[in-house]
């Protein structure tokens, strides 16, 4: 059996392992746009702080792939079951994986010394552009998760940053007013800059950096830009196929597509999600890996469902824990909210079954609540644990907190 993988990210590299783990004897070839070895795409803005190395990133690849590296694939030919590169090869499959991720979203205003984040060589542009005029800070266009964490990592570096946003707070997509508050404060003490509600509309490039031109007509200097505008699943090889897209690649419980024999899994495919009860896009690593394993043990003849996942996002930026799930900045439901010493904690509740939360500060064990919404548990009886951030799986089930306490 002919098993190829298009994206050598968590989800590609997951089912290869979970294919070569049941049928050793299977063929499994990855597909990588990238010219070099597969690293977690997490680490990069502490490569970027200097506090981790890309080779300490390096992921493991299983013994048996193959892996191709710069073969970009621009076109599936679900007919005649093979794939095209850039390079102009093709490579025929029994069962397709596509597992091709996400690409910042593009922005409008684009010069040699703007950047987006999505992989290494992003990383070292944006470092060599920083220090090259660190007297001058660099403009972050966009406030959520990805420029925050670059925005931490160049503080480590001695370098300011100011942040231009087009909405009226920081992380809009994740967390509610009052929490966006705290991080505001705290990065106003710091000594940033924030413009909201602004959006850059011209760049103009100069000998020590450059000029940026908001909506306003404020001006702005700088060293360079990063935009933090989002991502978009990378779906372009399969445009004009009969492969089903929405957003990304539709997908059933058993993460197939509509086609036979050809799946997809990570930030590019739209499966359930638990809390919304809907299909929506997951551009997480955890996510990703679950999906990878399920979809590569249905390649080879498997029946695993899916049972969907739930969206969740955990990082440390500025000294501070974040901690978000489900229906983060949602106000409707019951909502309960504790703010205390530059901490905020809220949860989100319906008919008792946890549906959302923010924490900013220390949780316990982030797991137990992520174990909550994906069971869809009652836990209106544990709200002072909930609210403190001391949920615990044992407060489940003793037999629950033993299986995650010695799983693999």
């Amino acid at each position: 059996m002919r098993h190829l993988i298009i994206g050598a990210g968590p989800a590609g590299l997951s089912a290869a392992r979970k294919i070569k783990a049941l049928k050793p004897e299977d063929d499994v070839k990855i597909l990588s746009r990238e010219r070099v070895r597969p690293y977690s795409k997490m680490a990069l803005p502490y490569i970027l702080s200097g506090e981790t190395t890309f080779n300490d990133s390096l992921l493991p690849l299983s013994p048996g792939v193959e892996l191709l590296l710069g073969e970009e694939v621009v076109r599936v030919d679900p007919k005649e079951r093979c794939v095209e590169t850039k390079s102009g090869k093709r490579f025929f499959f029994d069962r397709l994986l596509i597992a091709s991720g996400a690409d910042p979203i593009s922005p409008d205003v684009k010069s040699s010394l703007s950047f987006t984040v999505r992989n290494i060589e992003d990383v070292e542009r944006i470092k060599d552009a920083a220090l090259k005029n660190s007297d001058k800070p660099v403009i972050l266009a966009g406030a959520g998760l990805v420029n925050m964490e670059v925005a931490d990592a160049l503080n480590r570096l001695g370098i300011s940053c100011f942040f231009v946003v087009r909405s009226d707070r920081l992380l809009s997509q994740i967390i509610d007013g009052e929490a966006s508050k705290v991080f505001e404060d705290l990065l106003l003490k710091m000594g940033f800059r924030i413009f909201k509600g602004e959006d850059i509309v011209e760049i103009e490039e100069g000998k020590g950096g450059l000029i940026a031109r908001l909506g306003s007509r404020q001006v702005i200097e700088g060293s360079c830009v990063v935009f933090g505008k989002g991502v978009k699943p990378a779906v372009e090889m399969v445009r004009g196929t009969d492969i089903k897209v929405n957003r990304g690649i539709v997908v059933d419980d058993h993460l197939r597509t509509n086609l036979d024999g050809i799946y997809a899994a990570g930030d590019v495919a739209e499966a359930r999600d638990i809390v919304f009860g809907d299909v929506r896009l997951h551009a997480l690593w955890p996510i990703a890996v679950e999906q990878g394993k399920i979809a590569g043990a249905n390649m080879i003849g498997l029946n695993i469902p899916y049972k969907g996942s739930v969206s969740r996002n955990i990082a440390t930026i500025f000294g501070k824990t974040l901690f978000t799930g489900g229906m983060s900045i949602e106000d409707k439901f019951d909502v309960i909210r504790k703010v205390s010493d530059g901490d905020y904690r809220k949860i989100v509740l319906r008919d008792g079954v946890l549906k959302g939360f923010i924490f900013i500060g220390e949780v316990k064990e982030p797991g137990a609540y992520l174990y909550a919404m994906e069971n869809q548990l009652k836990v209106s009886h544990l709200l002072d644990k909930l609210l403190d951030g001391n949920l615990s799986l044992a407060d489940f089930h003793k037999k629950v907190y033993i299986y995650f306490r010695f799983k693999v």
